[in-house]
């Protein structure tokens, strides 16, 4: 399996951790979308982590539907901005260990 392929993966297991704890199970709760957030992706999104207001926000500008829920549509399109976001450093971070480009 690929690098890409072993990603995508990732991102389904990892969404599917998750979901359906509280509910169905292709779905995040608010409290569940926090967990992953808080456990799977603590360092990229370190300021909102902290801040439950934030972390609210995020939520509802995600749930597209306004269900009260995030799923897995809306979860990749809430990584899609992240990815775009932090496209750059993501990058940069990668070039040192790899040597590959500048990061621009």
């Amino acid at each position: 399996m690929s690098q890409m392929e072993q990603a995508m993966e990732t991102i389904v297991k990892t969404f599917h951790q998750h979901s359906g704890k509280k509910g169905d199970p292709d779905t995040l709760s608010r409290d569940e979308f926090k967990q992953l957030v808080k456990e799977d992706m603590s360092n990229i999104l370190k300021k909102e982590k902290k801040d439950e207001k934030a972390m609210n926000h995020m939520m509802e500008d995600f749930d597209m539907n306004k269900n009260g829920y995030i799923d897995f549509d809306e979860f990749v399109a809430l990584l899609a901005k992240i990815l775009i976001k932090n496209h750059k450093e993501i990058y940069k971070n990668a070039s040192l260990v790899t040597g590959h480009g500048n990061g621009t």
